[in-house]
Protein backbone atom coordinates (compact mmCIF):
# COMPACT_ATOMS: atom_id res chain seq x y z
CA UNK A 1 0.00 0.00 0.00
CA UNK A 2 2.78 2.39 0.95
CA UNK A 3 4.55 1.64 -2.37
CA UNK A 4 1.33 2.39 -4.26
CA UNK A 5 0.98 5.77 -2.51
CA UNK A 6 4.61 6.65 -3.27
CA UNK A 7 4.14 5.66 -6.92
CA UNK A 8 0.97 7.72 -7.17
CA UNK A 9 2.68 10.76 -5.68
CA UNK A 10 5.60 10.32 -8.05
CA UNK A 11 3.23 10.35 -11.04
CA UNK A 12 1.54 13.49 -9.72
CA UNK A 13 4.90 15.26 -9.32
CA UNK A 14 5.95 14.32 -12.87
CA UNK A 15 2.64 15.53 -14.32
CA UNK A 16 2.85 18.73 -12.29
CA UNK A 17 6.35 19.44 -13.62
CA UNK A 18 5.20 18.83 -17.17
CA UNK A 19 2.28 21.25 -16.78
CA UNK A 20 4.60 24.00 -15.52
CA UNK A 21 6.82 23.73 -18.58
CA UNK A 22 6.08 26.04 -21.54
CA UNK A 23 4.82 24.03 -24.52
CA UNK A 24 5.01 24.48 -28.26
CA UNK A 25 4.82 28.30 -28.29
CA UNK A 26 7.82 30.04 -29.81
CA UNK A 27 8.93 33.67 -29.78
CA UNK A 28 10.12 36.11 -32.43
CA UNK A 29 10.46 39.86 -32.93
CA UNK A 30 9.40 42.59 -35.30
CA UNK A 31 11.94 45.11 -36.55
CA UNK A 32 10.28 48.29 -37.83
CA UNK A 33 12.95 50.83 -38.76
CA UNK A 34 14.21 51.91 -42.19
CA UNK A 35 17.80 51.31 -41.08
CA UNK A 36 18.15 47.84 -39.61
CA UNK A 37 21.09 48.13 -37.28
CA UNK A 38 21.99 45.15 -35.13
CA UNK A 39 23.03 45.84 -31.54
CA UNK A 40 24.13 43.81 -28.55
CA UNK A 41 20.78 44.72 -26.94
CA UNK A 42 18.97 43.05 -29.82
CA UNK A 43 21.11 39.95 -29.54
CA UNK A 44 20.47 39.73 -25.80
CA UNK A 45 16.71 39.90 -26.43
CA UNK A 46 16.86 37.22 -29.14
CA UNK A 47 18.94 35.00 -26.87
CA UNK A 48 16.59 35.52 -23.93
CA UNK A 49 13.63 34.60 -26.14
CA UNK A 50 15.53 31.63 -27.59
CA UNK A 51 14.71 32.70 -31.12
CA UNK A 52 16.41 33.36 -34.41
CA UNK A 53 13.35 34.74 -36.21
CA UNK A 54 12.81 38.39 -37.12
CA UNK A 55 9.83 39.89 -38.96
CA UNK A 56 11.58 42.66 -40.86
CA UNK A 57 9.56 45.60 -42.16
CA UNK A 58 10.41 45.99 -45.86
CA UNK A 59 8.10 48.81 -46.96
CA UNK A 60 4.62 50.33 -46.86
CA UNK A 61 2.22 50.67 -49.78
CA UNK A 62 0.20 53.90 -49.72
CA UNK A 63 -1.89 56.20 -51.85
CA UNK A 64 0.04 59.42 -52.34
CA UNK A 65 -1.83 62.51 -53.51
CA UNK A 66 -0.79 64.59 -56.47
CA UNK A 67 0.46 67.41 -54.22
CA UNK A 68 2.93 65.02 -52.61
CA UNK A 69 3.91 63.50 -55.94
CA UNK A 70 4.05 66.81 -57.84
CA UNK A 71 2.06 64.93 -60.46
CA UNK A 72 -1.29 65.26 -62.18
CA UNK A 73 -3.02 62.45 -60.31
CA UNK A 74 -2.94 60.37 -57.15
CA UNK A 75 -1.12 57.06 -57.21
CA UNK A 76 -0.18 53.93 -55.27
CA UNK A 77 3.49 53.89 -54.27
CA UNK A 78 5.88 52.21 -51.83
CA UNK A 79 6.98 54.33 -48.87
CA UNK A 80 9.27 53.84 -45.87
CA UNK A 81 11.33 51.40 -47.89
CA UNK A 82 14.02 49.51 -45.97
CA UNK A 83 17.26 51.37 -46.67
CA UNK A 84 20.03 49.34 -45.08
CA UNK A 85 20.45 46.09 -43.17
CA UNK A 86 23.33 45.08 -40.91
CA UNK A 87 25.04 41.94 -42.21
CA UNK A 88 24.37 40.28 -38.83
CA UNK A 89 20.77 39.78 -39.95
CA UNK A 90 21.96 37.34 -42.60
CA UNK A 91 22.45 34.79 -39.81
CA UNK A 92 18.79 34.99 -38.83
CA UNK A 93 15.50 33.72 -40.20
CA UNK A 94 13.97 36.76 -41.88
CA UNK A 95 10.28 37.16 -42.75
CA UNK A 96 9.65 40.30 -44.85
CA UNK A 97 6.65 42.40 -43.75
CA UNK A 98 4.75 44.74 -46.08
CA UNK A 99 2.17 47.17 -44.70
CA UNK A 100 -0.69 48.07 -47.05
CA UNK A 101 -3.11 50.88 -46.21
CA UNK A 102 -6.80 50.23 -46.69
CA UNK A 103 -6.95 53.25 -49.01
CA UNK A 104 -4.79 51.37 -51.51
CA UNK A 105 -7.52 48.79 -51.92
CA UNK A 106 -10.00 51.59 -52.73
CA UNK A 107 -7.75 53.47 -55.15
CA UNK A 108 -9.31 54.32 -58.50
CA UNK A 109 -7.78 52.49 -61.41
CA UNK A 110 -5.80 50.12 -59.19
CA UNK A 111 -5.36 46.73 -60.88
CA UNK A 112 -4.79 43.91 -58.40
CA UNK A 113 -2.56 41.88 -60.73
CA UNK A 114 -0.32 44.89 -61.36
CA UNK A 115 -0.10 45.72 -57.64
CA UNK A 116 0.81 42.11 -56.85
CA UNK A 117 3.66 42.18 -59.38
CA UNK A 118 5.04 45.43 -57.95
CA UNK A 119 4.91 44.11 -54.38
CA UNK A 120 6.51 40.82 -55.42
CA UNK A 121 9.29 42.49 -57.38
CA UNK A 122 10.20 44.96 -54.64
CA UNK A 123 10.24 42.23 -51.98
CA UNK A 124 12.54 40.12 -54.15
CA UNK A 125 14.72 43.11 -54.97
CA UNK A 126 15.29 43.92 -51.29
CA UNK A 127 15.82 40.27 -50.38
CA UNK A 128 18.43 39.74 -53.09
CA UNK A 129 20.24 42.96 -52.20
CA UNK A 130 20.29 42.43 -48.43
CA UNK A 131 20.27 38.63 -48.09
CA UNK A 132 21.56 37.41 -51.48
CA UNK A 133 18.48 35.22 -51.98
CA UNK A 134 14.73 35.26 -52.40
CA UNK A 135 12.66 34.70 -49.29
CA UNK A 136 9.59 32.53 -49.61
CA UNK A 137 7.68 33.38 -46.42
CA UNK A 138 6.24 36.90 -46.00
CA UNK A 139 3.70 38.74 -43.89
CA UNK A 140 1.19 41.28 -45.20
CA UNK A 141 -0.12 43.84 -42.73
CA UNK A 142 -3.46 45.38 -43.71
CA UNK A 143 -6.54 46.42 -41.74
CA UNK A 144 -9.03 45.51 -44.44
CA UNK A 145 -12.77 46.18 -44.15
CA UNK A 146 -16.00 44.71 -45.46
CA UNK A 147 -15.82 47.06 -48.46
CA UNK A 148 -12.25 46.08 -49.37
CA UNK A 149 -12.14 42.39 -48.43
CA UNK A 150 -12.76 41.09 -51.95
CA UNK A 151 -9.96 43.20 -53.41
CA UNK A 152 -7.59 42.28 -50.59
CA UNK A 153 -8.38 38.56 -50.78
CA UNK A 154 -7.80 38.67 -54.54
CA UNK A 155 -4.41 40.26 -53.88
CA UNK A 156 -3.58 37.50 -51.38
CA UNK A 157 -4.54 34.76 -53.83
CA UNK A 158 -2.40 36.36 -56.53
CA UNK A 159 0.66 36.78 -54.29
CA UNK A 160 0.34 33.21 -52.98
CA UNK A 161 1.60 32.03 -56.36
CA UNK A 162 5.02 33.34 -55.28
CA UNK A 163 4.98 33.39 -51.46
CA UNK A 164 3.80 31.61 -48.34
CA UNK A 165 1.72 34.37 -46.75
CA UNK A 166 0.83 35.18 -43.17
CA UNK A 167 -1.55 38.13 -42.68
CA UNK A 168 -2.18 40.41 -39.73
CA UNK A 169 -5.63 40.30 -38.17
CA UNK A 170 -7.28 42.82 -35.84
CA UNK A 171 -9.67 42.16 -32.99
CA UNK A 172 -12.73 43.39 -34.92
CA UNK A 173 -11.90 40.95 -37.75
CA UNK A 174 -12.00 38.11 -35.23
CA UNK A 175 -15.29 39.12 -33.62
CA UNK A 176 -17.03 40.02 -36.88
CA UNK A 177 -15.45 37.40 -39.13
CA UNK A 178 -18.78 36.64 -40.82
CA UNK A 179 -18.82 40.23 -42.07
CA UNK A 180 -15.14 40.97 -42.68
CA UNK A 181 -14.38 37.50 -44.02
CA UNK A 182 -11.51 35.13 -43.32
CA UNK A 183 -8.44 35.70 -45.51
CA UNK A 184 -7.57 32.80 -47.87
CA UNK A 185 -4.22 31.99 -46.24
CA UNK A 186 -2.84 29.25 -44.00
CA UNK A 187 -2.08 31.43 -40.98
CA UNK A 188 -2.60 34.86 -39.47
CA UNK A 189 -1.19 37.09 -36.74
CA UNK A 190 -3.57 38.65 -34.24
CA UNK A 191 -2.25 42.15 -33.51
CA UNK A 192 -2.84 42.66 -29.81
CA UNK A 193 -1.90 46.34 -29.75
CA UNK A 194 -3.00 49.76 -31.04
CA UNK A 195 -6.57 48.85 -30.17
CA UNK A 196 -7.88 51.79 -28.19
CA UNK A 197 -8.79 55.44 -28.63
CA UNK A 198 -5.74 57.69 -28.84
CA UNK A 199 -7.82 60.73 -27.86
CA UNK A 200 -9.20 59.14 -24.68
CA UNK A 201 -6.95 60.65 -22.01
CA UNK A 202 -7.85 57.95 -19.49
CA UNK A 203 -7.14 55.04 -21.81
CA UNK A 204 -3.95 53.28 -22.87
CA UNK A 205 -4.61 52.81 -26.57
CA UNK A 206 -1.68 50.41 -26.98
CA UNK A 207 -3.21 47.60 -24.95
CA UNK A 208 -5.88 47.17 -22.30
CA UNK A 209 -7.25 43.77 -21.38
CA UNK A 210 -10.67 45.33 -20.78
CA UNK A 211 -10.77 46.20 -24.50
CA UNK A 212 -9.55 42.73 -25.53
CA UNK A 213 -12.44 41.21 -23.55
CA UNK A 214 -14.92 43.21 -25.61
CA UNK A 215 -13.87 41.12 -28.63
CA UNK A 216 -12.59 37.82 -27.22
CA UNK A 217 -14.31 35.40 -24.84
CA UNK A 218 -13.96 31.73 -23.94
CA UNK A 219 -16.02 30.67 -26.96
CA UNK A 220 -14.16 32.80 -29.53
CA UNK A 221 -12.64 30.80 -32.39
CA UNK A 222 -11.12 31.40 -35.82
CA UNK A 223 -10.75 29.06 -38.80
CA UNK A 224 -6.97 29.45 -39.19
CA UNK A 225 -4.13 29.19 -36.63
CA UNK A 226 -2.78 32.47 -35.31
CA UNK A 227 0.48 33.97 -34.21
CA UNK A 228 0.09 36.65 -31.57
CA UNK A 229 1.62 40.13 -31.86
CA UNK A 230 2.37 41.50 -28.38
CA UNK A 231 3.60 45.03 -27.63
CA UNK A 232 6.67 45.93 -25.59
CA UNK A 233 6.77 49.61 -26.58
CA UNK A 234 5.58 52.91 -25.16
CA UNK A 235 4.50 56.10 -26.89
CA UNK A 236 3.63 59.73 -26.25
CA UNK A 237 0.43 61.17 -27.75
CA UNK A 238 0.69 64.90 -28.48
CA UNK A 239 -2.53 66.97 -28.60
CA UNK A 240 -2.42 70.42 -30.18
CA UNK A 241 -4.88 73.21 -29.36
CA UNK A 242 -7.33 71.86 -31.96
CA UNK A 243 -7.17 68.40 -30.37
CA UNK A 244 -5.34 66.99 -33.38
CA UNK A 245 -2.75 64.40 -32.47
CA UNK A 246 0.67 63.11 -33.42
CA UNK A 247 2.69 60.25 -31.96
CA UNK A 248 6.20 60.30 -30.53
CA UNK A 249 8.03 57.06 -29.82
CA UNK A 250 8.65 56.17 -26.18
CA UNK A 251 7.98 58.21 -23.03
CA UNK A 252 10.05 60.28 -20.60
CA UNK A 253 7.89 60.66 -17.46
CA UNK A 254 10.72 61.55 -15.05
CA UNK A 255 12.13 64.17 -17.40
CA UNK A 256 8.71 65.77 -17.88
CA UNK A 257 7.99 65.77 -14.14
CA UNK A 258 11.22 67.69 -13.50
CA UNK A 259 10.86 70.19 -16.37
CA UNK A 260 9.07 73.47 -15.63
CA UNK A 261 7.78 73.60 -19.22
CA UNK A 262 5.39 70.77 -18.34
CA UNK A 263 2.61 70.58 -15.76
CA UNK A 264 1.61 67.12 -14.61
CA UNK A 265 -2.17 66.70 -14.64
CA UNK A 266 -2.27 63.08 -13.47
CA UNK A 267 -0.15 59.93 -13.74
CA UNK A 268 -0.61 59.79 -17.52
CA UNK A 269 -1.20 63.37 -18.74
CA UNK A 270 0.85 66.57 -18.94
CA UNK A 271 0.14 70.09 -20.16
CA UNK A 272 2.71 72.37 -21.81
CA UNK A 273 2.77 75.63 -19.83
CA UNK A 274 5.61 77.26 -21.77
CA UNK A 275 6.72 76.87 -25.41
CA UNK A 276 9.48 74.27 -25.71
CA UNK A 277 11.18 71.66 -27.88
CA UNK A 278 10.60 68.00 -27.08
CA UNK A 279 12.30 65.20 -29.02
CA UNK A 280 12.70 67.49 -32.00
CA UNK A 281 9.08 68.71 -31.95
CA UNK A 282 8.04 72.28 -31.13
CA UNK A 283 5.32 72.27 -28.50
CA UNK A 284 3.27 75.40 -27.84
CA UNK A 285 1.78 76.44 -24.54
CA UNK A 286 -1.58 74.72 -24.19
CA UNK A 287 -0.56 71.50 -25.97
CA UNK A 288 -1.05 68.30 -23.98
CA UNK A 289 0.81 65.01 -23.75
CA UNK A 290 -0.59 61.58 -22.91
CA UNK A 291 2.01 59.01 -21.89
CA UNK A 292 1.11 55.46 -22.86
CA UNK A 293 3.31 52.95 -21.08
CA UNK A 294 2.84 49.21 -20.79
CA UNK A 295 2.98 47.16 -17.63
CA UNK A 296 3.91 43.49 -17.88
CA UNK A 297 0.78 42.65 -15.88
CA UNK A 298 -1.45 44.13 -18.63
CA UNK A 299 0.35 42.18 -21.36
CA UNK A 300 0.04 38.97 -19.33
CA UNK A 301 -3.67 39.55 -18.61
CA UNK A 302 -4.41 40.09 -22.32
CA UNK A 303 -2.42 37.00 -23.25
CA UNK A 304 -4.37 34.92 -20.75
CA UNK A 305 -7.64 36.18 -22.24
CA UNK A 306 -6.51 34.85 -25.60
CA UNK A 307 -5.34 31.53 -24.14
CA UNK A 308 -8.70 30.97 -22.43
CA UNK A 309 -10.46 31.30 -25.78
CA UNK A 310 -10.66 28.69 -28.55
CA UNK A 311 -8.17 30.56 -30.73
CA UNK A 312 -5.21 28.43 -31.79
CA UNK A 313 -1.95 30.31 -31.17
CA UNK A 314 1.56 28.91 -31.47
CA UNK A 315 3.95 31.87 -31.71
CA UNK A 316 4.37 35.26 -30.08
CA UNK A 317 5.90 38.12 -32.08
CA UNK A 318 7.08 40.94 -29.84
CA UNK A 319 6.83 44.47 -31.27
CA UNK A 320 9.62 45.43 -31.58
CA UNK A 321 13.44 45.40 -31.54
CA UNK A 322 14.08 48.83 -30.05
CA UNK A 323 16.72 49.79 -27.50
CA UNK A 324 14.43 51.91 -25.33
CA UNK A 325 11.64 49.32 -25.30
CA UNK A 326 14.00 46.48 -24.49
CA UNK A 327 15.48 48.45 -21.59
CA UNK A 328 12.00 48.94 -20.13
CA UNK A 329 10.63 45.42 -20.60
CA UNK A 330 12.80 42.46 -19.57
CA UNK A 331 12.00 39.88 -22.23
CA UNK A 332 13.23 36.89 -20.26
CA UNK A 333 11.09 37.83 -17.24
CA UNK A 334 8.06 38.57 -19.42
CA UNK A 335 8.29 35.20 -21.18
CA UNK A 336 8.62 33.48 -17.83
CA UNK A 337 5.51 35.24 -16.52
CA UNK A 338 3.53 34.56 -19.70
CA UNK A 339 4.15 30.84 -19.04
CA UNK A 340 3.53 29.67 -22.59
CA UNK A 341 1.16 26.77 -22.81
Amino acid sequence: MQKLIISFLTVLIILSCKDATPKNTTSSFYHWKAKAEFTSTYQEALTAAKTNTIYLHYFDVEVLNKATLENEKDGVFPTYVLKSVDTAYQKHTIIPVVYITNQVLKAKGMVVADLAVKIRDLINQISKKQFKKQLKQIQLDCDWTTSTKNTYFELLNTLQKDFDIDVTIRLHQIKFKDRTGVPPVKSGTLMLYNMGNLKDTSQNSILQNSIVKQYINTETSYPIPLRLGLPIFSQTVVFNKDNKIKLIRNTEPKMLANDLHFKQLDSQNFEIVKDTLYKGFFLSKGFRLKLEELKATEVIAAYQTIKKSKLKTNEIIFYHLDKKSLSTIQIKDLISQLNYE
